[in-house]
């Protein structure tokens, strides 16, 4: 009988859990492929489309796997809620909801990067403000998706960072980007986060200025990540669909940075904005660019997600009174699967 390297890798990884293995293992349910529930954001734009593919379009390819039942959720907190109650296998989650849950006793673990950094900005009508110092000394409104997520969070890290004080400001939640966009055109907020390729768009309408780019702000500003429970990875074939999941979602990454065309492709089939389905390479490349070279949204092997990476967001989530900052990273983060992903991808 002839052992393959993912064979092999596979039994090793059985074994290592403490797994009697006899022979190689399996394909996973070749026979009858497994379809995994994985939460996401109901609105996929750009940044998202990578892990999008991944589980409607690689996962299916890999291992014996069937494409991912991906359900869209509206609120970004729900998505981990349902991962904690079991009511989805895999969340590709903000990692704000993901730290508060760990540290507030849910047994939850960090398995992968949805993608690194963030592709969501600040923006402002500049013809009615200059700044977000303009903003607090008016007391004026900028609406964010909720309030305690990693965007709201992210804001009053810059907030305080430039001694402008947050309770001056009037957060208010708005959980549609469409709406925020909408809300900021109307004049009804002074400012909204929203992703670069809304941004781009929203300067053909006017004076809308970007006035807060994250990765200009912090080393690495963690967003979104894929996560589920450690009672989830007690049983052995999820360790395995763990691996699977990580292995579409580097190759999409890996093809993401390396290929535009690639990328354009799945943009059409994945992501929300009709606009931006259609966009053309003059609007597409320019915001390709962006993620791949100046966000570095889509890490070859996900090397940014470690402990000690994440924990340089910890201060600031303490600052903004999100967190205590009492939770265990070294327990939270856990690269098993994802070095296994590499090791069968090489």
């Amino acid at each position: 009988m002839t052992f393959r390297r993912r064979d092999i890798l596979r039994t090793s990884l059985i074994a290592g859990f403490g797994t009697l293995a006899t022979g190689p293992m399996p394909r996973a349910l070749a026979a009858s492929p497994r379809i995994l529930k994985v939460d996401a954001l109901a609105s996929a734009a750009a940044v998202n489309v990578p892990l999008q593919a991944a589980m409607r379009g690689l996962l299916g390819k890999i291992d014996g796997f069937a494409d991912a039942e991906v359900r869209p959720t509206a609120k970004i907190p729900q998505i981990a809620q349902e991962v904690i109650a079991g009511a989805a296998d895999i969340g590709d989650a903000d990692i704000a909801s993901t730290l508060a849950a760990a540290e507030a006793g849910a047994d939850l673990r960090i398995i992968g990067l949805s993608y690194s950094n963030t592709s969501q900005v600040i923006v402002i009508n500049a013809d009615k403000t200059r700044s977000l110092e303009d903003i607090a000394a008016g007391g004026g409104t900028i609406a964010v998706n909720s309030i305690g997520d990693f965007m709201y969070v992210m804001l009053l890290g810059v907030l305080l960072k430039r001694k402008i004080n947050p309770a001056n400001v009037n957060f208010i939640e708005m959980g549609s980007s469409g709406d925020r966009a909408r809300a900021l055109l109307t004049g009804r907020v002074d400012a909204v986060p929203m992703h670069i390729e809304q941004a781009m768009e929203l300067k053909t309408r006017g004076n809308y200025q970007i006035v807060v780019r994250p990765w200009q702000e912090y080393p690495n500003w963690f967003s979104a990540v894929i996560m589920t429970t450690g009672a989830w990875l007690h049983d052995d074939n999820n360790k395995l669909a763990a691996v699977s999941v990580l292995k579409a979602a580097l190759t999409a990454f890996r093809n993401t940075d390396s290929d535009y065309g690639w990328y354009r492709s799945q943009v059409t089939k994945y992501a929300s904005s009709k606009d931006l389905k259609e966009a053309g390479d003059d609007f597409l490349r320019p915001i390709w660019s962006s993620l791949t070279r100046d966000i570095k949204a889509f890490p070859r092997d996900m090397e940014t997600l470690t402990p000690d990476q994440v924990a340089t967001v910890i201060p600031v989530y303490k600052a903004a009174s999100a967190l205590n900052g009492t939770v265990d990273l070294n327990k939270l983060i856990d690269r098993t699967y994802l070095d296994l992903a590499i090791k069968e991808l090489a």
